[in-house]
């Protein structure tokens, strides 16, 4: 069987792999390492993220900039776009294990329906983001998806690592 080389396919195994990587951050994890930190301040940048809270925004947010390629096709309105969980991205659910896992597979779901709906033209349309007028485009913000999830997922697994030494 070929591999499909096509730029929405790639889009779709790089996703593919960071959702694997979620998967792999919630094996057999108990809840309490979901709201772990590894420590409460820092010279630099402040607290750090509970290993749920780096998860769930990392999902909320591919959803996110995904809906927001939808809005520059042209397939939704701007107060449309949300995350997968809207104002619920950090709720109580989030604080179970296998509810995560859960709310992964689905918004990896989406993405596949999302790309999959795409055609090669869909790429190129863009639009001047409605509040910082600054340009944006469908294939900005679906490899701007794909860049913050990875940076959440390394943050994630190190925060993992701290708590399964402490």
């Amino acid at each position: 069987m070929p591999i499909e080389t096509s730029e929405i396919a790639a889009y779709r195994r790089l996703f593919d792999n960071k959702f694997k990587e979620v998967e792999e951050l919630l094996a057999d994890l108990p809840p309490e390492a979901l709201t772990w930190k590894p420590f409460e301040e820092s010279p630099w940048q402040g607290p750090s993220g509970s290993l749920g809270w780096l998860i769930a925004h990392g999902i909320s947010s591919t959803v996110y900039l995904l809906r927001r390629a939808e809005w520059q096709i042209g397939r939704i309105e701007w107060v449309d776009i949300s995350g997968d969980e809207g104002e619920n991205e950090f709720g109580p659910a989030n604080l179970d294990p296998a509810y995560m896992r859960e709310r992964a597979k689905r918004a990896q779901e989406w993405v596949h329906s999302f790309l999959e709906s795409l055609l090669p033209a869909d790429l190129e349309k863009g639009q001047f983001h409605p509040v910082s007028q600054r340009p944006i485009s469908v294939r900005l913000d679906i490899q701007h998806a794909i860049e913050h999830l990875s940076q959440h997922n390394g943050h994630a697994q190190l925060t993992r690592q701290l708590w399964a030494l402490a």
